[in-house]
């Protein structure tokens, strides 16, 4: 059986067990990958965490912030299953599809994606960090290309009528502002609400008690 990422990274002598106790508990209370949690912890560092991962499964790394990742990749791997792993598929090549993941040793979702693509799946590694940027990237980006399309039908009703065109215009520009925005709002929030259980300011049981 092959060993777990928290096993791995203690063989490594780079976590310890009360390290990854921690962390799995505030993943169970969180969500989210094991690898984005140890890093945003910083029980690991993010390209200590590539390196060690690298050397010991024998892993290719990949920079993600340089590849300009085609559309219709994307499209194999659901925007939702790519958040909830932690993985973005970046290539196609002949009967295959290439995955950058922060956490290889899930082999769960390895096959779900064989099965959804029909494609072997070829897992290469990339920093949780990194792999959030490009989900961000790609899979904001086309979102709003979603709404857009949703919304085209009425707006271009609308359009039609002359005396509205100055209004429909701003209207569209706000619109494009808010959805460009929503990706970086909700990355301000959750560092703030990481910064204020960090800083003893409240707990994060008492911070989802508010919010609910």
């Amino acid at each position: 059986m092959k060993k777990k990422l928290g096993e791995l990274l203690i063989e490594a002598g780079v976590l310890t067990d009360a390290g990854l106790a921690s962390a799995l508990a505030e993943q169970k209370r969180w969500g989210g990958t094991l690898g984005k949690m140890l890093v945003e912890m910083r029980l690991v560092g993010e390209a200590q965490l590539v390196n060690v991962l690298a050397r010991q499964l024998s892993m290719i790394a990949v920079d993600l912030d340089v590849i300009e990742i085609d559309t219709a990749v994307l499209e194999l791997v659901p925007g939702e299953l790519a958040l909830s792993y932690g993985l973005v598929p970046f290539a196609r090549p002949p009967g295959c599809l290439d995955i950058a993941m922060s956490d290889p040793t899930n082999l769960g979702v390895l096959d779900e994606l064989r099965i959804r693509s029909q494609l072997e799946v070829r897992p290469f590694l990339a920093g949780p960090k990194m792999i959030e940027r490009a989900i961000a990237k790609y899979y904001g980006r086309r979102s709003q290309m979603r709404l857009s399309q949703r919304l085209s039908p009425i707006v271009g009703e609308i359009e039609s009528r002359p005396t509205r065109d100055a209004e429909i215009d701003a209207l569209q520009t706000r619109l494009s502002e808010l959805e460009s925005s929503v990706a970086r709002d909700e990355e301000v929030l959750r560092k703030l609400l990481a910064l204020l259980v960090e800083k003893g300011v409240a707990t994060r049981d008492e911070i989802l008690d508010r919010i609910k």
